[in-house]
């Protein structure tokens, strides 16, 4: 799964890089006279403590923020801090600099190696007699792309600062800048006002109600045939860039008939006995052949709640201990406060977590990789269980892409937290209630657990933005791990933060839903006529979510919560409306009069029209 977000906790101390216009500094260059095409208008203004959000070309983002204009003893410096949770990304931040002379005229261009930083703070530094005949504006360009002083493609981001005393030359309304530049995603419709509009051009939303994990499909009642449903993503992730999934191991029947393991059928040697130092053999999953192997890993921390062992020589003990100490302080506590707390099957009241390079095939036959799994089968008697709480995170790419021996574990602390989740829900879903969460809500309330710990999770809205598998009619209760698994991600995602907004009692709403004793339908049935509405079923609920996630309002009943991600939200309509619709699969498209449409008389019992105005 892609796992990767605004991190609220991103580390404060920056690292200052001064890049002064002098020859002194590696990437100056003598002040050029080249007249650049274009004109002021196309530059948008940028003012102090304004973000901006840069793409390159594998369509990663980088935040860059104006934090100071000052100058001092004839210098004008301008002060960025930059901003990137990506693991994989083009190497160079290119800033090209011009001053308006009778015409756009380059006096700077630079570029800075930002492949392996996840924060940094770039001075930029300029002679004050170079504004000396202009406008007193400083005018710049940045771009994002794997070469240096690279300008080309449509990622070139074009901005004017007015510096102090300049005037201001006023720029076209229309290209008004915003924290986050719209790109592709931009939505193609406004915020209905009428929950039941009756005239007037709008959309309408067909779901198919039935509530289940299982294939089935109703008809529309549209005379339609057949209908494509092309399962992959848009031009606008190109296909080379790797991506994280998230692998589910699935029980075997033989497994659902094993028993819980018992601290006398534990490993002869208890994990509590384990100190620094220390080695043993894991059993672990090879992603590519489904097989177990052994992998042999040493005790690196053992802290208040975790074990951290490492089967990697390039993750060092500082390494190890900087992730356990995150996980005994932040992370242990965020799950157990908001989705519940795990078994302790081995006795020792601790949680192991292996970290190792797990062989998912990426670099030799797969573009995609596990950054992490948790087996519910090392909670149970059978072969190849370790007999204790564990979960496993993988070290490269997750880790760091460019070098192999360079690591950075902050970026797995959110996955961390996911795999947290999944092993609390197996507990009491499975262990202690005998009903395993149905996997669309599981994953929904693990990506939950990341939300909660670094914020919203923008390439699962990017993706829902460009994904044609749902613009057609993806399931949200039907998982797919052969299909558009991205898809799914993406849905149950939303969801997630939709029974949150609406059940209006914050995070803990995810332990409400899994403390009940019930399967996944009756535990969010519980929930919605608790705090939502006691007259609403899942069916109903289900299709208020796919109106809200065209209505995108900032409060009510069709809001996913007021965060400025979640206006970006984009539902595309339907190239066609589908013959038939799986149980959650859902399709929008537009009418000219809603009044004139009404829903198809032989429709399937289970497909819904919700009408929706423009």
């Amino acid at each position: 799964m892609i796992m990767k977000k605004l991190d609220k906790g991103f580390a404060r101390a920056l690292l200052v890089t001064s890049l002064c216009f002098t020859s002194a500094v590696p990437f100056s260059q003598p002040a050029l006279a080249v007249t650049e095409q274009g004109t002021v208008a196309e530059y948008e203004e940028l003012a102090t403590n304004q973000t901006i959000t840069l793409r390159d070309s594998l369509y990663e983002k980088h935040y860059l923020k104006l934090t100071d204009i000052r100058s001092e003893n004839g210098k004008v410096k301008l002060v960025f801090d930059y901003n990137s949770r990506s693991i994989i990304k083009d190497s160079y931040l290119n800033a090209k600099l011009l001053v308006q002379n009778n015409g756009l005229k380059t006096v700077q261009t630079l570029s800075k190696n930002v492949k392996r930083k996840s924060s940094a703070q770039f001075v930029f530094t300029i002679d004050q007699r170079k504004l000396k005949q202009t406008d007193g504006s400083l005018f710049i360009q940045f771009n994002v792309a794997e070469a240096a002083k690279s300008f080309s493609g449509d990622n070139v981001k074009k901005l004017k600062i007015a510096l102090e005393g300049a005037p201001a030359t006023e720029l076209p309304t229309t290209e008004a800048p915003t924290t986050e530049a719209p790109t592709t995603e931009a939505p193609t419709t406004e915020a209905p006002t009428s929950e039941n509009p009756v005239e007037g051009p709008g959309y309408v939303v067909v779901n198919n109600e039935r509530v289940s994990t299982t294939r089935g499909s109703e008809s529309t009642g549209m005379d339609v045939q057949s209908v494509v449903m092309r399962n992959e993503m848009n031009t606008i992730i190109p296909q080379e860039k790797p991506v994280m999934i998230d692998k589910n191991i699935e029980l075997t029947p033989a497994d659902k008939k094993a028993s819980e393991v018992s601290l006398s059928r534990s490993q002869q040697r208890s994990l509590s006995d384990y100190e620094v130092g220390d080695s043993r053999t894991f059993n672990t999953v090879n992603m590519t052949t489904n097989q177990t192997e052994s992998t042999r890993a040493q005790l690196q921390y053992a802290g208040t709640k975790a074990l951290v062992w490492v089967a990697d020589s390039n993750v060092t003990q500082a390494d190890a201990e900087k992730l356990g100490k995150e996980f005994d302080t932040n992370i242990a506590s965020l799950i157990h406060n908001n989705f519940g707390t795990e078994s302790d099957v081995d006795g020792n009241g601790k949680v192991n977590i292996l970290l190792y390079d797990i062989k998912d095939g990426f670099g030799e036959r797969s573009r995609s990789y596990v950054g992490g799994y948790f087996s519910g089968r090392d909670l149970l008697d059978v072969a190849g269980s370790n007999k204790g709480e564990i979960f496993y995170m993988d070290t490269y790419p997750s880790m760091g892409y460019v070098d192999k021996t360079k690591k950075d574990v902050t970026k797995i602390y959110s996955t961390v937290a996911h795999e947290f989740q999944h092993m609390v829900n197996f507990n009491k879903k499975y262990l202690e209630q005998g009903q395993p969460m149905d996997t669309y809500l599981n994953e929904a309330f693990s990506m939950a657990a990341e939300h909660i710990y670094s914020g919203p999770i923008s390439d699962r809205i990017d993706y829902y933005n460009n994904s044609r598998s749902i613009q057609n009619g993806h399931s949200l209760t039907i998982w797919s791990n052969a299909g558009d698994t991205l898809s799914n991600y993406s849905l149950s995602y939303l969801f997630g933060q939709y029974l949150n907004e609406q059940a209006g009692i914050g995070d803990r709403v995810y332990k409400e839903v899994i403390n009940y004793n019930g399967n996944t339908h009756d535990s969010l049935q519980h929930v919605i006529h608790q705090y939502i509405d006691p007259n609403k079923t899942v069916a109903q609920f289900m299709t208020d979510f796919r109106v809200a996630l065209l209505k995108k309002e900032p409060q009510g009943k069709f809001s996913l919560g007021d965060e400025q991600e979640f206006q970006r939200l984009n539902t595309l309509v339907a190239d066609h409306v589908p013959a038939q619709l799986e149980p959650q699969a859902s399709v929008v498209f537009k009418v000219e009069d809603l009044s004139r449409f009404e829903a198809p008389a032989n429709k399937g019992t289970n497909i819904s029209y919700t009408k929706v105005s423009e």
